[in-house]
């Protein structure tokens, strides 16, 4: 069976992300990375910044793959509206370093910068009843050709579940790896066709609870299913990078 590692902060290990980098699992799920008290206190701040019912949340590099100059920009400008988000609690980059610096202790661990500007270091998404998410795949080595990070090999996914919808928003993770053949599948729009994936084994993930912090190999193809409850579905999401080479590890949205 591909089923997904349940850890703690505490419990995880350098194994499960050896198994995570190699297909061997599809994810690694980390229980009450924040805690429920934590998640109100986030969600109430953003309804205060009247962001909540915004789609996006910050800038994500691959929306912005041949705009270097915006993305940076808006890194930039969206600080100060993090830093009130997370006046009382600590911020999901702090804490997700904090995770990999126990795991990797020889490497620093920092926001992605280049050029003496820094990368957004987290975005938020809000998916609304009927959003669904089509299948597809994280590659900024591929498609974010123009950024320094597309040169670090072993990348991770990293998304803290806020709100969950009561019916669906369920993520599918295919135990099918991007291949530049697979170009052919690309719908117009975005995403892949299902056919792609439809002799390969899914993971659903629809056991996720306010505050899990959910860790994919983003090269494997995933999806989420259409939200259907009054909730909206509600996340955090980075990137994290880990350079061997330079034993250093650097995060980005």
């Amino acid at each position: 069976m591909w089923n997904p590692e349940i850890q703690s902060c505490d419990s995880v290990t350098l194994n499960s992300f050896h198994k995570l980098s190699k297909g061997e699992i599809p994810a690694i799920i980390i229980r009450d990375f924040y805690s429920n008290s934590e998640c109100q206190d986030i969600l109430q701040q953003m309804k205060n910044e009247k962001i909540i019912g915004n789609h996006l949340v910050g800038p994500f590099l691959m929306s912005h793959t041949t705009d270097k100059t915006n993305y940076f920009l808006k890194s930039e400008e969206i600080l100060p509206v993090f830093e009130r988000i997370f006046f009382h609690v600590e911020n999901p980059h702090s804490k997700v370093a904090g995770l990999f610096s126990a795991i990797f202790p020889k490497h620093l661990v920092s926001i992605a910068s280049e050029d003496g500007k820094q990368y957004s270091p987290y975005i938020f998404r809000i998916h609304k009843k009927g959003k669904s998410i089509p299948l597809h795949k994280d590659n900024v080595k591929y498609e974010g050709i123009e950024y320094a990070v597309s040169k670090i090999s072993k990348q991770f996914s990293c998304v803290v579940h806020l709100q969950e919808s009561e019916i669906g928003g369920n993520l599918i993770i295919s135990n099918k790896q991007w291949e530049k053949s697979d170009e052919k599948f690309r719908e117009i729009d975005f995403g892949y066709s299902q056919k792609l994936v439809e002799n390969y084994h899914n993971c659903i993930l629809d056991d996720l609870h306010k505050g899990d912090l959910v860790i994919i190999n983003p090269n494997f193809f995933h999806q989420v299913t259409e939200i259907q409850g009054k909730s909206d579905r509600i996340t955090i999401g980075m990137f994290v990078g880990i350079d061997d080479n330079l034993n250093r590890i650097v995060c980005w949205a």
